[in-house]
C-alpha cells in the first residue's frame, strides 16, 4: 500500500505497520488508522504519525524518555485494557509535539501521551491524572531538566 506524506513524499507500507486507534485521537476521533514514520531510520526519537484516511493530517511525535528522563506516565487499568492489557514492557509512549520557528517556543503534550501496545499495535491517547504534567511543556525547559 502507498500513501503521500508532506515530509517524505510517497511512502510504501505494509498493513502490519499501521497503528490502530479504536477511539481515534482527541479532536480527531474519526481518524482510526495511522502509519508511524520515523524521521531517522532505526530510532523512535521523532516520528511522523500519518493518518491513513487523510493524507493532509499528520502529527509529530517524540519519545519523551529521550529528553525527559523522569517522565512516568502511569497508565490506568481501563486504558491498559483498551490497548489489549499489555505488560509494562510492551507499552511504548509518545507525546505530540508542536514545533515553532524558534525551537524554544515549541511544546510537547506530556499530559496526554499516546500509549502503544507494541505487540498488537493497538494505541490510545490517554490523559494522565498526575498534575505535574501539562498539555504544553516547553521544549526549552525540558531540555534543561533532562540534561
Amino acid at each position: 500500500m502507498k500513501i503521500n506524506n508532506k515530509y517524505f513524499g510517497e511512502i510504501e507500507y505494509a498493513a502490519e505497520e499501521k497503528l490502530c486507534f479504536p477511539e481515534g485521537l482527541f479532536g480527531f476521533e474519526e481518524q482510526k488508522e495511522f502509519l508511524p514514520i520515523p524521521f531517522e531510520e532505526g530510532t523512535d526519537a521523532m516520528i511522523c504519525l500519518q493518518s491513513l484516511r487523510d493524507e493532509e493530517l499528520s502529527f509529530v511525535l517524540l519519545n519523551p524518555f529521550l529528553f525527559f528522563t523522569d517522565y512516568n506516565p502511569g497508565i490506568s487499568e481501563a486504558d491498559r485494557k483498551a490497548i489489549g492489557s499489555p505488560k509494562d514492557e510492551d507499552i511504548s509512549y509518545y507525546v505530540i509535539g508542536v514545533f515553532r520557528e524558534q525551537l524554544g517556543d515549541s511544546t510537547v503534550n506530556l499530559k496526554a501521551p499516546i500509549a502503544v501496545n507494541a505487540r498488537t499495535r493497538d494505541a490510545r491517547q490517554i490523559i494522565l491524572e498526575d498534575s505535574i504534567y501539562t498539555f504544553r511543556h516547553s521544549l526549552g525547559e525540558l531540555k534543561k531538566e533532562g540534561e
